[in-house]
């Protein structure tokens, strides 16, 4: 071991004199070729709040350098094994994240870079990074969307003329991470080289795209199914009497009120966006089956008090008809017998006190006709009271038969309402998911083959 560091310091001095210069390129004539390994080695974030996502990698570059040649001077090294800081005397291709927000190198507690020099003057670099790149986020689909998060990788400094970016021929794209995320889950990865023409001449880039599919259980059990609580809640207000007026009324609101403080916990949350996400679709759903139960209330309120004044004007109207009809028979009976009416019930009251005041007046005789003229006013009184009155009871039989009474509307929401909110539901599940489905889809297809 000595010997080898002895070596390993007569080979450094060697290759890092005054002839080495980092700022040139190792080849003249043609471009040098950089070979890049990607790996993945934690997904720390998705946001759709900053549109971005954060990763923990392992960045390889590989190139070769002539100048970095050591098997001419030893043939007992198999390689060079140096420190971070050497990387600094190096030349090195430059290569970076051109799309990145943010690129740190993980210090713990010193920089993790790797580096390795072999004979033939291969070098290896490794950097062990924190990147933060952007996403494009559309959340028409949300909370059943697909982000499609691109890291972009191209040489800075140098164009193709120069360097050459290439993606190692055996996997150079992997993960070690875990897929799941808390609320994405990783369902793409593909990698793709292209070309890009800056003033300053082309460049290669090396892309790879990452496809996360929300976990949208988390909404379910938070958003839907307590909305789903809300509305059915608000359902029951249709077995509520209706004389019950402020109870129903009560349910429908606190319900309403559930709904949108529900909603603000998952909004405030989100990006804010100018065109209609999916769960503003299922929002104005739900709150529109609730606002249509307290139509329901003040429609079968309204209901009940034209059926009310109806109910009273056709008794109304009965009871006159029934007065004009009695009227007609007393006078008919009248014009025959001779026997006061009800209607001229002064002259009754008259006749009667007369017949009580003077009891002996007119004799015995006088006084069985007075008895015999008052019993058969009572018997016609009576009679004429069951007439008035009986059908007057029997005057709400009629309304039972009107179609539209607050009890049938009631029991017609009964049913209408949770098999219509079944229904749209169903078409809304479909849809969605259909289209979640076709997004992702999609998204694998934009992938194109790696070059």
């Amino acid at each position: 071991e000595p010997a080898n560091d002895t070596i390993s310091q007569l080979v450094l001095r060697r290759l890092f004199d005054d002839n080495y210069n980092k700022n040139t390129v190792p080849l003249k004539t043609s471009a040098t070729v950089v070979s890049i390994e990607f790996g993945i080695q934690n997904i720390a974030q998705v946001s759709e709040i900053s549109a971005s996502f954060t990763l923990d990698l392992l960045f390889s570059q590989i190139w070769h350098d002539p100048r970095l040649r050591f098997d001419h001077i030893t043939t007992c090294l198999q390689n060079l094994t140096l420190g971070y800081s050497m990387v600094e005397k190096l030349w090195t291709p430059n290569v970076c994240f051109v799309n990145s927000k943010k690129t740190e190198i993980h210090s713990s507690p010193t920089p993790n870079i790797f580096l390795m020099i072999y004979p033939n003057g291969t070098v290896w670099v490794n950097y062990r990074l924190q990147v933060q790149s952007p996403c494009m986020v559309d959340l028409v689909l949300f909370p059943m969307d697909v982000m499609n998060c691109e890291l972009i990788i191209e040489s800075y400094a140098y164009n193709a003329a120069k360097v050459k970016l290439n993606w190692r021929e055996w996997q150079p794209v992997f993960s070690i991470a875990k897929s799941k995320l808390s609320d994405f889950t990783l369902y793409g990865l593909q990698w793709t080289k292209n070309s890009f023409e800056y003033a300053a001449g082309q460049w290669d880039q090396l892309t790879v795209s990452l496809t996360f599919s929300r976990a949208y259980g988390f909404y379910i059990l938070q958003m839907y199914i307590p909305t789903y609580s809300s509305v059915f809640l608000s359902f029951v207000s249709f077995w509520i009497d209706l004389k019950a007026l402020p109870a129903r009324i009560t349910l429908g609101v606190s319900s309403l009120m559930a709904l949108t403080f529900q909603y603000g916990n998952v909004a405030k949350n989100l990006p804010r966006v100018g065109y209609v996400k999916s769960i503003d679709v299922y929002m104005v759903l739900t709150t529109a089956f609730i606002f249509l139960t307290m139509i329901e209330v003040a429609f079968v309120c309204y209901l009940e008090s034209e059926n009310n004044m109806r109910r009273k004007e056709r008794q109304a109207e009965k009871k006159k008809e029934r007065v004009a009809a009695l009227q007609r028979k007393k006078d008919k009976k009248k014009n025959n017998y001779g026997a006061t009416t009800m209607t001229n019930t002064n002259a009754a009251e008259s006749d009667l006190r007369s017949n009580y005041d003077e009891p002996f007046s007119n004799g015995t005789a006088s006084h069985k006709i007075s008895i015999s003229r008052q019993a058969n006013n009572m018997f016609e009184s009576l009679h004429a009271l069951a007439q008035f009155e009986i059908p007057g009871l029997l005057a709400d039989d009629d309304d039972e038969n009107t179609k539209w009474t607050a009890q049938n509307v009631d029991k017609f929401c009964r049913k209408a309402f949770p098999l219509s909110f079944c229904l749209l539901n169903l078409i809304y599940w479909c849809y969605y998911l259909y289209q979640n489905y076709l997004a992702k889809a999609e998204a694998l297809a934009q992938m194109t083959p790696p070059l």
